[in-house]
């Protein structure tokens, strides 16, 4: 297994880069690659497709998350990501998201999907169906109506329409996972050979991609809840997800073979100082006592780890430019990041928090509290040093203790800690959970803290512990977030079909009104 671990994850410089690894000739830029094999392997490309599936998602998508959820913001020595924790972003911004979704990714497993279908490998199809799924609906969140009908046949559609994202994309999604749910009693019967080898997320065990579909069911039909109200509860009633993490785990520690985020802001940059703690989460944390603080930042070098926890962890102001914060950089914590930190499809508390909400949103009380107090725990348990420690807080009378009182206490609850355990996880998915419910609310209040002074904590008259303010410079109104990445330049420019893009700020069908 280590032969394959070393050459998959070698990839990932590449894909960062945005360099093609496939042979389609992609529409938006029609040039043969003269690098890719005439002939391949379904064993080589399901680890790519599974590589590539998270080289943005582990760099841009988690920096993305973590800064517009403000669990970190921009270094105040350094300015490497001001215009994302501002939003300042433009039609050349995060492009990767798109090319390499349409170069590599897709186009990889519907060739994976021809060779399973040729050769009656139901497994290896499976699961490149359900990694299809998943890669359109990372990028209709993002985009909301993208090439999806006419998007695979470049010499038939050479300037592929964007679909309607509402009517087409996301029952076309819903249509893909059911195909593979369907069809995994055949890829059950039999395992093709070193499959565990090959499938880097779940070692091709299709019991768990049949469970991991009905997750992704799930998530795809609360876009349109009161819709889908029906089939919501009959995939509830069938209680068949996977309650467990999927990751991509399979990182080493050298160079271009670790987490995405890793390589590109510890290896590559030469700064090592970008990524702060921001205010918005340490002072929620600081204030309910959650150890989980430990595993997220580090102390501040200031400090020297002595004291207890509010005097060894400090954030800076949301957003904050360097000549903004007087707040000195030794006195504020980094955020922590490791070569190995797992890049998640979804992670086991958010599984559990997104039965609560539909659970909650249905009505069923009993049945939405047991599943967030398991996602609470689950947060806890992503890390040794606070496993078991989230029964205190879910206890009657507990910091987190669940709130049965009304539809809207419930789903505060739920979302509230499920935006906590995005942190260090799959943190863009959290982006789409705050547009889509409103939850966490944007603060009117400018800042968390009256003062911008080390240690000083003292909240803003009007800031509530778990909302978001308004980054310091934000492109947007105070109460405005972004709600969509923005067309890319590249389809624009050389598909006559792409549309004309919409404002950052603009909410897609299913999310909330704007200032919410």
């Amino acid at each position: 297994m280590k032969r394959y671990k070393l050459l998959y994850s070698s990839l990932f410089a590449l894909l960062i880069a945005g360099t093609s690894l496939t042979s389609c000739k992609d529409y938006l830029d029609v040039n043969d690659n003269p690098n890719y094999p005439v002939t391949t392997t379904m064993s080589a490309l399901l680890p790519s497709a599974c590589a590539s599936t998270i080289s943005q998602l582990g760099l841009y998508g988690d920096l993305m998350g973590d800064m517009w959820l403000q669990f970190t913001t921009q270094g105040n020595t350094t300015n490497q990501y001001n215009t994302l924790c501002n939003y300042s972003l433009t039609v050349t911004s995060y492009n990767g998201f798109f090319t390499n979704a349409y170069t590599n990714t897709l186009p990889d497993l519907k060739d994976v999907i021809a060779m399973a279908e040729q050769e009656e490998a139901w497994d290896y199809w499976v699961i490149a169906k359900v990694l299809t799924a998943y890669n359109y609906h990372m990028l209709a969140d993002l985009y909301e109506d993208i090439p999806f009908t006419e998007a695979l046949d470049q010499e038939k559609y050479p300037y592929p329409h964007y679909d309607d994202g509402r009517t087409v994309v996301y029952p076309g999604i819903l249509s893909l996972l059911q195909e593979a749910i369907d069809k995994c009693p055949q890829a059950a019967e039999k395992s093709s050979s070193y499959i565990d080898t090959y499938d880097m997320f779940l070692e091709g065990d299709i019991n768990k991609w049949r469970k991991f579909a009905k997750n992704l069911k799930l998530k795809v039909l609360v876009r349109d809840f009161d819709a889908n109200k029906q089939a919501i509860q009959a995939l509830l009633d069938e209680n068949d997800f996977l309650e467990d993490d999927c990751a991509f785990t399979k990182f080493e520690d050298a160079t271009d073979k670790g987490n995405p985020l890793y390589e590109y802001n510890i290896r590559q940059l030469n700064t090592k100082v970008n990524i702060r703690a921001c205010h918005t989460l340490v002072e929620y944390l600081l204030y309910h006592n959650d150890p989980r603080i430990a595993n997220l930042y580090e102390v501040t070098a200031a400090s020297n780890g002595e004291g207890d926890n509010s005097d060894i962890y400090e954030g800076l102001p949301c957003g904050s430019k360097p000549q903004t914060s007087t707040i000195a950089l030794v006195e504020s914590s980094a955020y922590t990041q490791a070569y190995d930190d797992p890049v998640y499809l979804m992670n086991k508390a958010e599984i559990f928090f997104l039965e609560a909400e539909a659970y909650a949103r249905l009505g069923n009380a009993s049945a939405a509290k047991e599943k967030y107090d398991n996602g609470v725990k689950a947060a806890f348990d992503r890390w040794e040093s606070t496993a078991g420690k989230g029964e205190e807080f879910i206890a009657a009378g507990g910091a987190y203790a669940f709130d049965e009182t009304s539809e809207e206490t419930m789903m505060k609850c739920i979302m509230t800690q499920k935006w906590i355990s995005y942190a260090h996880a799959n943190a863009l998915d959290g982006v789409f959970d705050r547009n889509r419910t409103g939850i966490p609310a944007i603060s009117t209040a400018a800042t968390v803290r009256v003062s911008d002074v080390a240690l000083q904590r003292e909240l803003t008259p009007g800031y509530e512990l778990g909302t978001l303010v308004a980054p310091g410079s934000s492109v947007l109104q105070p109460t405005d977030f972004p709600r969509r990445l923005l067309i890319p330049s590249r389809s624009s420019q050389y598909n006559p079909n792409a549309p004309v893009t919409k404002n950052l700020e603009e909410p897609m069908w299913w999310q909330v009104e704007r200032g919410k």
